[in-house]
């Protein structure tokens, strides 16, 4: 293993000769160090001098720049303008000028190498300037201004603010034969979001890897595991998969050489293969593996977890999750008594998976609990136990959940948050305590109504679209989703309670300010898909003609659906009533420990288990605390940036089958195959525009009129987002989740559950969204 960057400079070597100090050959620059040619020569040099196909060149090193520097009187912290206009003193024009020339007549690319640049911890990316076709002396000189100029650059110092190092300015320039790419690009011996050491990711664009950095081409993606190399996405063509391998294969060399994971710039002339810079990966996320820690199956995209678009922090997971979970179960065993599967949910990398272990993996556990649990509660309580095990057969008692919900429910929940309002501001630490776990009790008991009515909400639709996929689609095609769109169930302004998240960590809507409007154009866009519908609607019954009975039974299955779509949303926008005193509640807590020296700051205390804060409460002379909470919160940072599974583990095959079984009839799963991104088919149509991955709602205003949304998941906060987006891209969600009712109200198409659909997509690509397919495909 080699060490690479600054820290195996060394002692730099002196030259007798004045020009000797001022131009190093690239392959000599391992000799002289780092201070004198910079990082990125000094990688290169040593790769070039082992053998490596690195374009040849020399170095116009820090001496010459401190030269320039002092003959103009420069300070460390001029303009780049200074720079540009400055003359280069004459001994390094002539040095520079004759260096060149034993290169031969040829176009040249000239670049920064900093001292503090590819280094392991501040890699300085696309900070400094790169020119491409140098010819001629004048060319020449401003191309290496240029390059010094960018060294003080207002990015640069905002980069060099934030990761170091200090001290004064060093800047050598690299120039190099051009290599005339027929395709370049950028490949990394590491997966940079997952940290999967044994996956290289090639990029690819035809031409000069510039077209790449620039943002000028969106490139083809490979994935090399071993020899095996799959194009992830894109049409480019730049590349055939044997050339991804060969550029993976580069790349390890370079990453054996060294002895850690490298991101490397190549480009390919002529059949033959270039290195053009090597440095190290950073700030890469450790190796994660996505194993159950425990026996059955665990699902990321089940009800909590369609609200959960990110990892979870530990006091939400401790605290207000546990007590949501524990409500919901405990009000499911009031109808179906029985075991509860504990536990309720498993934290994997920072991620939530539910539990899917209430249905026994085998037929004669299964039959054990029909006869034991179920049969008895079939017997007491027949209406609401049919519904828990087969609400299609008792898709009636829905309508008395929902009277219970508005008549009972609701207003309960309305007056506990009231009441909690008013005295929030005037209790001690123990009755915040209290209160919380009060709102968060109260709060679970709405989530089960939730799951009673919207949850089953979705079975009405596939009954219908049992019907549709039977009947109606032989003779007039289409899809049973179109019957379901612009039926007027969303509101374009959230309610203020309304969070990006489940996760209280996260500011609601009203706390942020005025909550986002929609475009006028939505107004326009809905009328036409009001339009769509009733045409869908009227084929239907075109279709139908002659068959009264069939009809009838069209029309009672098209009613049902539309009404449970509209109430679903309706219903699922309160469950975040509580979220704004929750939050009230648990800052004030954080208030206590921050002004007791506990916690660096009020909003630390997320990043506490329940059982830390209340020990800390009682007790707050925990030093360690602080501490803890900043690396959890580092931690969390980095987990966000993963792509879990949608799936941990083995589910019981009979829950395998019903979910494959209503997912065929619901929506075409495509494979991934030839495409970028994959997953449930959850609105009709297809769209092209901008990908725009947006994460929270900071980033909400990224979003413009035309652009892709393609986020984590999406709750009634994201709503206004839908009048912009022609299409939507989920991670999460299922065909009853709120992005996939939202965007058939919007009549724009929509792909959700990809499982990692914001990792493989992105930002500023361009995309085609296929809503009827399930497919996601990069356009060249």
């Amino acid at each position: 293993m080699v060490e690479q960057g600054a820290e195996a400079t060394g002692e730099t070597r002196s030259d007798t000769s004045e020009a000797g100090a001022n131009i190093v050959r690239l392959r000599e620059c391992v000799a002289v160090g780092t201070n004198q040619v910079g990082t990125k020569a000094w990688n290169l040099g040593q790769l070039l001098a082992r053998g490596f196909p690195v374009p040849d060149g020399f170095v116009l090193t820090t001496r010459a720049f401190d030269r320039f520097l002092a003959a103009n009187e420069l300070r460390q912290d001029c303009s780049p303008e200074a720079v540009l206009g400055a003359e280069i003193p004459g001994d390094v024009e002539n040095a520079l000028i004759e260096a060149a020339a034993s290169l031969g007549d040829i176009p040249l690319a000239v670049r920064s190498s900093g001292v503090a640049e590819d280094l392991a911890g501040a890699s300085f990316a696309g900070q400094y300037e790169t020119v491409l076709g140098v010819r001629g002396q004048e060319a020449l000189t401003t191309a290496v201004r240029r390059c010094w100029a960018s060294a003080f650059g207002e990015r640069v110092a905002e980069y060099r603010a934030a990761h170091g190092p200090r001290g004064p300015v060093g800047m050598a320039v690299l120039v190099q034969r051009l290599v005339p790419a027929d395709a370049a690009g950028v490949a990394f011996t590491a997966n940079p979001v997952t940290g999967e050491r044994s996956e290289a990711l090639v990029s690819a664009v035809q031409g000069l890897g510039e077209r790449l950095v620039s943002g000028q081409a969106t490139p083809d993606e490979w994935t090399v595991r071993g020899q095996e190399a799959t194009c992830r996405s894109g049409g480019q063509g730049a590349i055939r998969a044997a050339e991804a391998r060969d550029v993976a294969e580069l790349a390890r060399r370079v990453e054996r050489h060294f002895g850690v994971p490298q991101d490397i710039e190549w480009a390919i002339a002529k059949g033959e293969l270039f290195l053009l810079q090597a440095r190290p990966m950073t700030a890469l996320a450790d190796r994660v593996e996505w194993e159950a820690p425990l026996p059955g199956g665990w699902l990321r995209n089940f009800r909590l977890g369609e609200w959960i678009g990110d990892p979870v922090t530990p006091l939400f997971e401790s605290w207000l999750l546990s007590r949501l979970e524990e409500r919901l179960f405990a009000n499911f065993r009031k109808i179906v008594k029985g075991p509860v599967p504990r536990p309720l949910h498993v934290v994997v990398n920072g991620w939530y998976f539910a539990t899917g272990n209430f249905v026994p993996s085998k037929p004669t556990a299964m039959l054990g609990m029909m006869l034991r649990y179920v049969l008895p509660s079939l017997i007491l309580r027949p209406r609401r136990t049919l519904m828990m095990v087969s609400p299609m057969k008792a898709r009636g008692v829905v309508s008395a959940f929902v009277r219970e919900w508005r008549e009972s429910i609701l207003p309960r929940y309305r007056a506990i948050v009231e009441a909690g309002q008013a005295r929030v501001d005037s209790c001690d630490p123990s009755e915040l305590l209290r209160l919380v776990d009060e709102v968060a009790d109260t709060a679970g008991d709405y989530f089960f109504s939730v799951v009673a009515v919207a949850g089953n909400a979705w079975k009405t639709e596939l009954a219908l679209a049992t019907f549709y996929h039977e009947t109606l689609y032989p003779k007039i095609g289409g899809t049973h989703q179109s019957l379901l769109q612009g039926l007027g169930a969303t509101s374009p302004v959230p309610p203020p309670h309304s969070t990006v998240g489940l996760d209280w960590f996260f500011p609601t809507i009203g706390e942020r300010g005025p909550a986002p409007r929609g475009t006028p154009a939505a107004a326009t866009r809905w009328v036409r898909v009001v339009a769509e519908r009733r045409d869908a609607e009227r084929k239907a019954r075109q279709g139908l003609a002659g068959q009264p009975k069939l009809i009838k039974r069209f029309e009672h299955e098209l009613e049902v659906a539309q009404r449970f779509a509209l109430i679903r949303e309706e219903h699922v926008s309160s469950f975040t009533l509580g979220w704004p005193l929750l939050r009230r509640a648990v800052f004030r807590l954080g208030a206590r420990l921050h002004e007791q020296d506990v916690l660096a700051h009020d909003e630390d205390v997320f990043f506490l288990t329940r059982d830390e804060l209340a020990a800390a409460l009682h007790e707050p002379s925990n030093g360690e605390l602080a501490g803890t909470a900043t690396k959890r919160r580092q931690t969390w940072e980095q987990q966000r940036r993963l792509a879990p599974p949608v799936v941990l583990g083995q589910i019981s095959p009979f829950l395998r089958r019903v979910l494959d079984k209503a997912l065929r009839t619901l929506s075409g799963v495509s494979t991934s195959e030839g495409h970028a991104v994959c997953g449930l088919a959850a609105s009709p149509g297809r769209a092209t525009g901008t990908a725009r991955v947006i994460r929270r709602a900071e980033e909400f205003d990224r979003l413009q009129s035309g652009d892709v949304l393609v986020s984590p998941a999406t709750t009634p906060a994201w709503t206004p987002l839908f009048s912009r987006a022609v299409a939507i891209v989920t991670d999460v969600g299922s065909l009853a989740a709120h992005a996939s009712l939202v965007a058939r109200e919007y009549g724009i198409p929509a792909v959700v559950g990809t499982a990692d659909g914001t990792t493989r997509l992105r930002d500023g690509q361009t995309v085609t969204v296929d809503g009827t397919l399930g497919i996601v495909d990069v356009q060249p």
